[in-house]
């Protein structure tokens, strides 16, 4: 083990902010996993860009782990709102991860997740701590999101979080979850399933076509891409004070 924490994100958009505030060193190609090792301030890190989903998750943290054997794993990234006092630009710190019609439910570290709590939120936001859902799909209707909220007792839900919990459980590395709110519990999204290129990122070819073969989607899409970039800040912000702290 060394000083270096790995952090997670599945697309660029979510690791943006990061990536702009940190002194790379270098850019590695892991199998289908990007990841710019440096130093954020002080703080020895990885940062890695997974792609969507479950396995693309799973197989970035076994990679990582194995040639950065990083001391702790931090997965972040945008999570929808499943319980109506939730805004976007909230922050979520998991106490729970649970993977949706499974009995497997994981636990973050002690230690990393009482740091988190101490960590004053940035203005205007606010952050819950509680349980967090990973799912297969996108979840892009306010219906379905009420459900699971209810259903599993969450308070966001996501694609990644799960798979690197199983890892990080098995491999005995510690872990935080950070999720940052980027559509609300009423608002419903465009369903973005069929957006994915090879790389496990939203494809701006395939998400530009769909809006304009969809015109009436224009003003969902111009709202979400506003949203996210709200999300990226205040996730950006609060991990920074965090190792600050650290």
């Amino acid at each position: 083990m060394n000083d270096c924490i790995a952090i997670f994100g599945a697309v660029k958009e979510e690791i943006a902010g990061i990536k702009q505030a940190m002194n790379i060193s270098d850019h590695m190609r892991l199998g289908k996993t990007s990841a710019w090792p440096g130093k954020w301030g002080k703080q020895s890190i990885v940062l890695v860009r997974s792609g969507v989903g479950q396995q693309r998750a799973e197989d970035a943290t076994l990679q990582v782990i194995d040639r950065f054997k990083p001391s702790t794993l931090v997965s972040i990234g945008y999570a929808g709102a499943v319980q109506p006092e939730l805004n976007v630009g909230d922050l979520v710190i998991a106490d729970t991860i649970i993977e949706e019609n499974k009995k497997e439910k994981y636990s973050p570290d002690f230690d990393w997740l009482n740091r988190a709590k101490d960590v004053p939120c940035p203005e205007g936001f606010k952050a819950v701590v509680g349980g967090l859902l990973t799912v297969d799909n996108v979840i892009h209707d306010s219906l379905s999101k009420q459900e699971l909220g209810k259903n599993y007792s969450v308070q966001a839900v996501e694609m990644e979080t799960s798979a690197i919990a199983k890892v990080a459980e098995e491999k005995d590395v510690p872990l935080l979850s950070l999720r940052v709110i980027s559509d609300r519990l009423d608002q419903e999204l465009l369903d973005s399933s069929s957006f994915l290129g090879s790389d496990g990122e939203i494809s701006t070819l395939k998400a530009g076509w769909y809006v304009l073969t969809h015109p009436g989607s224009i003003k969902s899409a111009l709202s979400l891409r506003s949203q996210t970039q709200i999300a990226t800040q205040a996730l950006t912000k609060f991990l920074s004070d965090l190792l600050h702290y650290y």
